[in-house]
């Protein structure tokens, strides 16, 4: 495009606005192309004033503004009456804090808008901090005799967490119960995923950080670890399975008719793994010893030589051993 486009005829009774606009110019000299953008301005139609909004903002503006003063007002009051005890700066933060703790029990119970047992709590704490706030600008008030001062100055924490109460009702959008609850489930789903993430990262770290510094010790423990949870299950004995009890039966079964084991039905049990003695050196210590003596053992020699320290042959010795030598040392390779 090589000319900017052409104005839209206006329409009676619409209001317009003169905004900028940008159109592209195309220059193509010696076979090379250059575009750049021309601003030009242009007349576009004004929406009409969003009466909703401007009176939305207004009422924030005035609750924002009740809340400061709120907070100026009981910090003053509350100041002059702890003032006696405490240092004035000291005085004047705690009475600061009258204010701020309803503001943030309504904080969050907005948070919490969508589960009501879960707000009850922060509505509950935030009228009773309201509650307290006032009785000690009212006891300030009492102080110096004037009742009906410190009264009236109480309702002004009152007057700022009833204009929030209502703004925030106006913000909030009714939800009907199943909307609700999907929406609790789904964000379930995500603070699990983002618990488990941390707690999997902290534990990775822990780990890392062990590796490096738990020496000998960490790496035999290690294999004590990796040695137990890896021994196949199915070598332990089994209790033979109980026969199925007929509920119509009603004569108890004497004794000759119990069933004995046989000889053959004995031979057919898994047999028990032999039992190692329990001084005999950790695979990761035979290991270090090993390879100190000779950087170039392969990993059948490590397997032998633990075998020959009193370890069981078990189905995945050679895989224990092979990741134990990597660990002590890892520049090896497989061999």
């Amino acid at each position: 495009m090589n000319q900017a486009p052409e104005q839209q005829p206006r329409i009676p009774g619409v209001a317009y606005k003169k905004v900028t606009r940008y159109w592209t110019e195309t220059t193509d000299l010696d076979g090379k192309t250059s575009t750049r953008e021309v601003p030009y301005e242009a007349w576009v139609p004004k929406p009409p004033r969003d009466w909703d909004a401007l009176i939305l903002r207004g009422v924030t503006t005035v609750a924002i503004s009740f809340t400061v003063i709120a907070v100026v007002a009981t910090a003053a009051s509350v100041g002059g009456l702890l003032s006696k005890m405490v240092p004035g700066v000291v005085a004047y933060g705690m009475g600061a804090v009258f204010t701020l703790a309803w503001l943030y029990c309504l904080a969050i119970e907005w948070l919490n808008r969508i589960s009501p047992e879960r707000a009850v709590h922060a509505k509950v704490g935030g009228w009773i901090a309201l509650l307290i706030s006032m009785g000690a600008v009212y006891a300030y008030g009492h102080t110096l005799g004037q009742d009906y001062a410190g009264a009236f100055g109480a309702c002004i924490d009152l007057l700022a967490k009833g204009s929030w109460w209502l703004l925030l009702r106006q913000h909030a959008v009714p939800l009907s119960a199943r909307v609700a609850h999907w929406v609790v489930d789904q964000e379930q789903k995500v603070a699990g995923r983002s618990l488990l993430r941390s707690r999997i990262a902290r534990l990775n770290a822990n780990d890392a950080y062990e590796r490096a510094v738990g020496g000998a010790e960490y790496q035999a423990a290690d294999a004590i670890l990796a040695s137990v949870e890896t021994a196949p299950a199915a070598l332990a004995p089994q209790p033979p399975a109980a026969p199925p009890v007929d509920p119509a039966a009603t004569a108890p079964v004497p004794p000759a008719s119990v069933p004995s084991v046989s000889p053959a039905a004995e031979e057919q049990q898994p047999p028990v793994p032999p039992v190692a003695p329990i001084d005999r050196p950790q695979i990761a210590a035979i290991c270090r010893q090993e390879i100190g003596a000779n950087p170039k053992a392969s990993d059948a020699d490590l397997v032998e030589a633990v075998k020959k320290a009193g370890h069981p042959d078990r189905p995945n010795l050679f895989d224990t051993v092979r990741r134990t030598a990597r660990r002590i040392d890892p520049s090896r390779k497989a061999s």
